[in-house]
């Protein structure tokens, strides 16, 4: 299932280089992953802030991608769209022969929510 535009919505994208952007996004409280992740009390699912990078590395690539490696991934605080409804995901996407090597940050201003390292291959 693809969240972008259901759990999130990219509000701006900073593209430093073909490998480097930061997408400024927006948590959409009505999605069900919230209602479902904890009713009354809503938190931004692990697996969800994976995906969320990933749709984002493949808008920075342009290519279609399928999550191959977790190498490293660190739940630093919660995210919840009442709190921080809008975040910052720093995506690097290096390019191997058959994919990328993907490392990201979720975060606000203040603080720092979710650190990924990975391996993205396309999707073919």
């Amino acid at each position: 299932m693809l969240l972008k535009d259901k759990f999130f919505r990219v509000e701006g994208t900073d593209v430093q280089d073909a490998a480097h952007a930061v997408f400024h996004v927006t948590l959409l409280a009505d999605c069900d992953c919230y209602r479902g992740h904890f009713p009354g009390k809503p938190v931004s699912p692990g697996v969800c802030n994976i995906e969320m990078i990933k749709e984002c590395a493949e808008l920075l690539t342009g290519k279609d991608l399928l999550l191959a490696a977790v190498k490293q991934c660190r739940l630093t605080a919660v995210a919840t769209p009442a709190v921080c409804p809008q975040l910052d995901v720093t995506v690097t996407a290096e390019g191997t022969g058959d994919g990328y090597t993907v490392t990201a940050l979720i975060a606000d201003s203040g603080k720092s929510y979710m650190e990924f390292k990975g391996t993205l291959i396309l999707n073919q």
